[in-house]
């Protein structure tokens, strides 16, 4: 079990996922940067069995002792549902060794509404929240509707999602692929976000595809004997073992927040693709909402960075 929290000033930041592998790896590295608390965390019913990524999550924080942070659930649903064989690929995660002798502990799920649940811990901090975001958006977008008071108090989204020069990773029928999957999952969610003022940063996958899950990336996790080091070897193994090209996606905007000179941005105005077969893509547009979105990243200084952090805990 690590060690508690460290007691200093702290900038405040909150965590909305929808519970796949890299979703963890980046909670994981949320929870040992010391500048930063996190103040609570959302969960969408997307790319995992909510239930299943809520219980990963509560196992996750009893890991780092951080019995202080509750957990809400989205009641969101999808407009383009995630491929089921997604979810299937994660059924099993809660049963990893270095996970499963840690506590589910249904008393730190919070009775709230995910977008209730947001708005309650923003508005609570005297400083602004920054909002780190690796899911679809329909949470946050929810939250400014109800609470349109909670956009002052946010400094930034670091979102992964989207795509330019990059094809999507949407295949779905009646659909020319140019989509990501975390706009195609609500696509006016996404533009409402866009559009609502609050200042984003945005990691496409364009720059997501530099960082591969790879054989120097796998290497170094299997040895370095840390606890850490071996939980994250645990939950890329099947997608590395299964020879499909995967990336560190999630795990980008959480490394951002200590190591920004990492990557390089460019500024633009973006709008997203309300229908046709070209539904949740993202394009540039001058009428758009203005974004920051990474160009590129140091990828050896990534991975260094990285396992660096990990080999701490």
């Amino acid at each position: 079990m690590l060690t508690e929290p460290t007691q200093f000033f702290q900038k405040p930041i909150f965590h909305d996922h929808d519970g796949s592998v890299d979703d963890y790896i980046a909670l994981i590295n949320l929870l040992t940067l010391d500048q930063y608390r996190l103040t609570g965390i959302s969960v969408s019913n997307a790319n995992h069995n909510i239930d299943s990524a809520v219980e990963t999550t509560l196992r996750l924080l009893d890991l780092f002792c951080r019995k202080d942070i509750q957990v809400a659930k989205s009641n969101e649903t999808p407009i383009h549902a995630f491929p089921d064989k997604w979810q299937e690929q994660l059924k099993n995660i809660n049963r990893i060794d270095l996970l499963s002798g840690f506590t589910n502990n249904p008393s730190r799920i919070s009775p709230l509404e995910a977008a209730d649940f947001t708005a309650e811990k923003i508005l609570a901090e005297e400083d602004k929240t920054t909002v780190i975001l690796t899911g679809p958006a329909a949470n946050i977008a929810k939250t400014f509707r109800k609470y349109p008071e909670v956009k002052p108090k946010i400094e930034k989204i670091l979102w992964m999602a989207g795509a330019f020069l990059a094809d999507g990773n949407v295949k779905a029928p009646d659909h020319d692929g140019s989509s990501e999957w975390n706009i195609y999952w609500n696509p006016q969610a996404a533009s409402e976000v866009f559009e609502s003022g609050v200042p984003i940063y945005l990691f496409p996958l364009d720059v997501c595809r530099e960082l591969p899950v790879d054989n120097y990336l796998m290497y170094q996790l299997e040895h370095c004997k840390t606890q850490l080091c071996q939980l994250v070897h645990m939950l890329l193994e099947p997608k590395y073992a299964s020879h499909k090209r995967y990336y560190m996606f999630d795990v980008l905007p959480s490394i951002y927040l200590s190591k920004p000179d990492l990557f390089k941005f460019e500024n633009s105005s973006v709008k997203v693709e309300l229908r046709g077969t070209s539904m949740g893509n993202l394009y540039r547009s001058s009428l758009g909402g203005k974004i920051k979105y990474a160009k590129t990243v140091d990828e050896e200084a990534f991975y260094d960075f990285l396992i660096e952090r990990l080999k701490q805990f």
